[in-house]
């Protein structure tokens, strides 16, 4: 079994992303969103906005896109990214958005102040008609060589009310593979036809795409290189070619020995959207680590206290080798924040040498009917920095142990 997996990858930076302007061909950067007023915050590890905002404005060629909405407001921090995007697309730069059909009406005010620029296509993919999903994915794609993935979606929220984790990876082949995802899914939402689709979706494409198989080294500096591949769900919306992230994130699982960490707004095997029943890969996954002594420690957000999600957890926490805990933020001291002031960030470290960062909740439909993308790592310099990043939370004030027999209340989220 390929210990390859989990792929994030190189160079670590130590400094502010703004300070590092001519970035290597094989660069790999964590990017942390940080809730004001909070204990959050990894010295060292970039922040979303100002890496976003370099990405844009070092843009030459294109502009790639997917987000699951898009919600500013006067003031905030996401206005200027938008203003620089729109600056790219002015300069003759063209950027392609495309978005999730079920929550377009709520992302109207920007999309029609985004349409108006020229140079911006904005798409809408109707997953929910095709496959009774949403477009999950937060990612931006640029000039073929440049890749943003995580967690964060284009939301004001997003950059300083909510705990976030992302990645940034520099590499042409990385990023080619990411612009074909991109590219068949933007060819569907001009033309809805699955079964079409399907049959192009077979065909190889005019380059070595990065997968599991076949993953992408890159330049950790010094004698510690680091081999990443990226991965996308559902497989039904993606070409047959790139790497299925449900099978890919329980192989991680499966080839862990020690410890295992994860981070995930929610997490359950009980279906909630879509077909209802269980969901038993990645419940068997964690269960079989524990029950071969991997420590196995998970942090979810409050959010996920709903039942029968709590009871679900539970079940987990009741296990030998098994932690659960729920991390329940602070109010910002603007006031009470709608859909904000939680913990969002989807990523997992596996020992001390393989990381995932996706885009999806831990739960059947962001896999199965779905669009979410991840990027897998393996290399002990991304794992190191998750680990502080986790143990802060783990060991911080905000986080309580799940017992089972106890009755936990959801929080007010809107």
């Amino acid at each position: 079994m390929p210990r390859v997996l989990a792929g994030l990858a190189c160079m670590l930076a130590v400094a502010p992303v703004a300070a590092r302007p001519n970035l290597p061909p094989s660069h790999f950067q964590i990017v942390e969103s940080v809730p004001e007023a909070t204990i959050y915050g990894e010295p060292g590890v970039p922040r979303t906005q100002p890496v976003w905002l370099q990405m844009i404005r070092q843009a030459s060629q294109r502009i790639d896109i997917a987000a699951f909405y898009i919600s500013d407001q006067p003031g905030s921090p996401l206005k200027p990214v938008l203003d620089a995007l729109a600056a790219r697309a002015r300069a003759g730069v063209p950027v392609r958005i495309l978005m999730d059909q079920s929550f377009f009406k709520d992302s109207a005010d920007s999309v029609d102040w985004l349409r108006q620029v020229p140079n911006i296509t904005i798409r809408v993919l109707p997953v929910d008609t095709l496959t009774g999903g949403v477009l999950h994915a937060k990612y931006m794609v640029v000039d073929g060589r440049s890749v943003f993935v995580g967690s964060q979606n284009w939301d004001w929220r997003a950059l300083s009310q909510i705990h976030e984790i992302g990645a940034r990876i520099d590499n042409h082949r990385f990023a080619q593979t990411f612009d074909a995802a991109f590219d068949f899914d933007w060819q569907l939402a001009a033309k809805p036809d699955l079964p079409k689709a399907a049959r192009e979706g077979v065909e190889p494409p005019p380059f070595a795409p990065v997968t599991e198989q076949d993953p992408v080294l890159l330049d950790a500096g010094g004698n510690d290189p680091l081999t990443a591949f990226p991965a996308f769900s559902p497989p039904s919306l993606m070409p047959r070619w790139v790497t299925a992230e449900q099978p890919a994130l329980v192989r991680m699982i499966e080839a862990s020995r020690h410890v295992l960490r994860i981070q995930v707004m929610t997490l359950s095997a009980l279906r909630h959207y879509g077909p209802r029943g269980w969901w038993p890969e990645l419940d068997t996954a964690l269960r079989d680590a524990a029950a071969r002594g991997v420590q196995v420690r998970i942090i979810v957000a409050d959010w996920a206290l709903h039942e029968p999600m709590q009871s679900y957890l539970q079940s987990l926490a009741a296990l030998p080798n098994i932690t659960v805990k729920f991390s329940h933020l602070p109010p910002s001291p603007r006031g009470f924040i709608p859909y904000a002031r939680v913990e969002h960030a989807k990523y997992a470290v596996a020992d001390d040498d393989s990381v995932y960062i996706g885009t999806g909740n831990w739960e059947w439909s962001y896999f199965n009917n779905t669009v979410d993308a991840s990027v897998f790592v393996h290399g002990a310099a991304p794992a190191k920095t998750l680990i502080a990043i986790f143990d802060r939370d783990w060991n911080g004030p905000y986080v309580t142990t799940i017992k089972t027999g106890q009755h936990y209340p959801p929080p007010r989220t809107h």
